[in-house]
């Protein structure tokens, strides 16, 4: 079945309501899966001695970077995408594991390499002809100088890549360091990708959040006894009290443990040397997490908020229960400038995961 008809089948069944951003969205992705499974025959070229070669035909949608604040249905739109498109040659990553997939192709590669981003963008294209990103967003200059020149290699490599985001383009690492480095890369965006804005002042996954009688999906509270109750009622095994568990390498101090469920503080996940993959590591091996004592985070704790975002999406994409505790609403956590449009998307997931939709899947 075509992305257009998948889209008109599930308006029709009121799954989901017409939207004209979407709907341009829509026939530009349909565009690629067109183009990706029926590619144009290049044309026969003479040889000739002392002659150029002739330039290769310029496609008319190359790939797409679909971005708009959240919860206006980017996710959907590329979960519909990445199923619609029939081959093998495809694969999708969250930024976060797409980072560190590359990272750990640079380490192995090591110093044997002149230009090690180009060897690993060739060895992507050798197994994908698709590569989808989601959540595309930069915040260091590590990973914006390593983007830099790995999106070049894939667009020489005739990769396609569709992302999706919350930012603009030109938005991009903005206001970071050496940014003008990292200028080049979003004009190579622009130029390669079609950009598409979904904007039309709705989040849907707050329309779902509305509906719903509060009192039977409080998972967030103010108190320990509260917590304590959640834990009682969703533990299965053991029970332990005050003990540590070692993920990747590192140490880690626990409230309480069962084997399904995790109790921990927002000290012990937030701040201190903590990765993205010992998120996914903790998300891998618990299908519920409470967590407790969330602060107001700002510029002064801004590692401790950044390493939040990262847990929260790590649970977010493994749909992982989580319970928090916090005597702030939501929304009043972060009170910083730099990360705003970040946790404006993680407070809109914090309110998706107390749905019955997320808490079923």
């Amino acid at each position: 079945m075509s992305l257009l008809k998948l889209y008109k089948q599930e308006i029709t069944a009121g799954n989901i309501q017409h939207d004209s951003a979407q709907a341009h969205a829509i026939d530009v992705l349909q565009g690629i899966i067109d183009r990706l499974t029926h590619p144009k025959p290049q044309p026969k070229r003479s040889f000739r001695f002392f002659s150029k070669p002739e330039p290769r035909a310029e496609v008319s949608v190359k790939g797409a970077y679909i971005w708009g604040d959240v919860g206006r249905g980017k996710t959907w739109l590329m979960d519909r995408f990445f199923q619609a498109v029939p081959m093998v040659g495809k694969t999708r990553y969250h930024y976060h594991h797409f980072m560190l997939m590359v990272h750990a192709e640079l380490r192995k590669l090591g110093y044997e390499y002149k230009n090690p981003l180009q060897e690993v963008a060739s060895r992507l294209a050798g197994d994908i002809e698709l590569l989808c990103i989601d959540e595309f967003h930069v915040l260091d200059i590590g990973d914006a100088m390593i983007l830099a020149g790995l999106l070049e290699g894939l667009v020489q490599n005739d990769v396609t890549i569709v992302t999706t985001s919350n930012r603009i383009p030109d938005d991009l690492y903005k206001d970071g360091l050496q940014r003008a480095r990292f200028l080049p890369a979003i004009d190579l965006i622009k130029q390669n990708m079609q950009v598409i804005e979904l904007d039309n002042g709705v989040d849907y996954r707050m329309l779902k959040v509305e509906a719903l009688d509060p009192s039977e999906f409080e998972n967030i509270t103010q108190s320990d006894p509260e917590l304590e109750e959640h834990f009682a009622h969703l533990a299965s095994g053991s029970v332990q009290d005050n003990v540590a568990i070692t993920l990747n390498h590192r140490k880690w101090p626990v409230r309480k443990m069962a084997d399904n469920i995790i109790w921990l503080d927002f000290k012990t996940v937030c701040e201190g040397p903590r990765a993205t993959s010992d998120y996914i590591a903790l998300a891998d091996r618990f299908p519920a997490i409470i967590l407790s004592d969330i602060p107001i985070l700002n510029q002064e704790n801004e590692n401790a908020a950044r390493r939040f975002l990262n847990f929260i999406d790590e649970l977010y994409d493994r749909r992982v229960r989580l319970i928090i505790s916090t005597h702030y609403q939501l929304d009043e956590i972060y009170q910083g400038e730099k990360l705003r449009f970040e946790f404006a998307r993680a407070v809109s997931r914090l309110n998706d995961m107390q749905t019955p939709s997320y808490l079923a899947a």
